[in-house]
């Protein structure tokens, strides 16, 4: 494994400049976006008001000829791809991952949809490295699905992506499982990413609204163990029995102590969840991956090392740089964090089986390099 043949499950792909994603809009909708005036009146994407004082991206990632980090492919190569042997980059968005956040339903659906065209055409493309993520905006979750198979003869488009909610109600409550119906339907997992709250206001913790970046990024897996717990409550792994789930962004070390209290609450509680056939933690192990980054930083490295244990990541887990962002994590520094012996699976087969790849369906090349 350790020879060039790692799989990378969130690389956040950006634009350049909104003429990019305007050439895939229908025109009454440019004509939305762009009103009378040379200037644009309605913005592209949702902006949040929490800033970063150390910016949201590496410094090192802004191409030298202009545009935003990860717009440029030649650089993401020579500074990611190239270097980590990537035989797979699985495509997250920048920004534009958050069209779930717009207060105008029937624009998010618009958005979504030229922005899956987008990746097709200027990134897939480009480089068979490359897949993509059906971004959907779940305002509207029958339409989502049908944007989901839509792209269903596209395996190069290869999960859906939720990363906002635009209603106060869980991931897994009856109102989006025409989402989930579609992605079982085209056999593709459901990615869920860190901040899957409401970013088109200021996104809320768990008590309250929070003040600083700083308790907004320490709480930011609250939003992910709020849709996992929503999504068994719910019984969406009983009515779709095949579906897989990513977790993304959201770390990993808070997954035990869940999952133990999910179990111990479940057995109390379970007439009230009757469609329910298992513990939690048994839903956790057949359906959910997560992806490495951001793995959390214990005092000795024993220790995080031993809740991974607890839930099976050697099985789980699966490699993500977080590329381009601030605190994205480097192949070696993970290949320090974690056993060898688990190096292989976190960074290829675990994301072979979520994805339900073979050796047949990675570039030639680097499959043959492989075997």
């Amino acid at each position: 494994m350790e020879a060039r043949t790692v799989i990378d499950c969130d690389v956040h792909h950006a634009r350049r400049t909104d003429d990019e994603l305007l050439d895939y809009l229908s025109p009454a909708w440019r004509e939305y976006v762009l009103g009378p005036g040379p200037a644009g009146i309605v913005p592209l994407t949702v902006k949040d008001g929490y800033p970063n004082p150390h910016g949201f991206m590496r410094a090192d990632t802004y191409p030298a000829d202009g545009g935003p980090p990860g717009s440029d492919l030649k650089l993401m190569d020579e500074q990611l791809l190239g270097p980590a042997g990537t035989v797979r980059a699985v495509l997250t968005y920048g920004d534009d991952m958050h069209v779930s956040g717009h207060h105008n339903p029937y624009f998010a659906t618009e958005l979504a949809r030229a922005l899956n065209d987008w990746t097709v055409e200027r990134w897939l493309a480009a480089d068979e490295r490359l897949v993509g993520s059906i971004i959907v905006a779940c305002q509207l979750p029958d339409e989502a699905a049908a944007e989901i198979r839509r792209h269903a003869d596209n395996p190069r488009m290869a999960q859906v992506m939720l990363a906002d909610n635009p209603t106060k109600q869980g991931f897994g409550h009856p109102i989006f499982h025409p989402i989930y119906e579609a992605a079982a339907e085209t056999g593709r997992p459901v990615a869920i990413h860190a901040g899957a709250n409401d970013w088109a206001n200021p996104p809320s913790t768990g008590g309250a609204t929070a003040s600083t970046y700083l308790e907004v990024h320490a709480l930011w897996p609250q939003a992910i163990q709020t849709h996992f717990v929503s999504l068994v409550a719910h019984g969406v792994f009983e009515k779709y029995r095949d579906l897989k789930v990513l977790l993304i962004e959201g770390g990993s070390a808070w997954i035990p102590s869940l999952l133990w209290r999910f179990d111990t609450e479940y057995k109390g509680l379970r007439r009230e969840v009757p469609w329910l056939r298992k513990l939690p933690s048994e839903y956790f192990n057949e359906h959910v991956w997560v992806t490495s980054q951001p793995l959390e930083l214990s005092p000795r490295r024993e220790q995080i090392v031993e809740l991974l244990r607890w839930f099976d990541a050697e099985n789980r887990l699966v490699f993500s740089s977080d590329y381009p962002h601030w605190d994205a994590d480097d192949l070696d520094y993970l290949r320090g964090r974690i056993p060898q012996d688990w190096h292989a699976r976190v960074f290829r087969e675990n994301a072979m089986r979520l994805y339900g790849w073979t050796e047949a369906d990675l570039p030639t090349p680097v499959a043959e390099a492989a075997a």
